[in-house]
């Protein structure tokens, strides 16, 4: 199915204790993507993990680099990218 995804790069906050911030992580940008629900035998047989609950993003440009991202809400960090000329498959699952 073809979704919004928005890609966020985590933000270090400040180490001084006797004045903490808290950063917001930065938006490096909202894409459209083919999102897959794979099954374990699926992500095995692609990327060698036999994990469940792992979706493919794949998408016909490059993206850029991003620590995770948000689909329809939910919060999915990064397992493995695959890149062939232009056309990329990110493997991520539910943080």
């Amino acid at each position: 199915m073809i979704v919004e995804v928005e890609t966020y790069k985590k933000v270090k906050g400040n180490q001084d204790p006797r004045n903490p911030t808290k950063h917001q992580d930065l938006l490096v940008g909202k894409y459209t993507v083919n999102v897959t629900n794979l099954s374990a035998a699926t992500a095995f047989r692609k990327y060698g993990t036999a994990t469940y609950g792992q979706k493919e993003l794949r998408t016909s440009m490059p993206l850029d680099d991003f620590d995770y991202c948000l689909i329809s809400g939910k919060k999915y960090v990064v397992q493995e990218r695959q890149t062939v000329n232009y056309r990329q498959s990110i493997l991520v699952k539910e943080a």
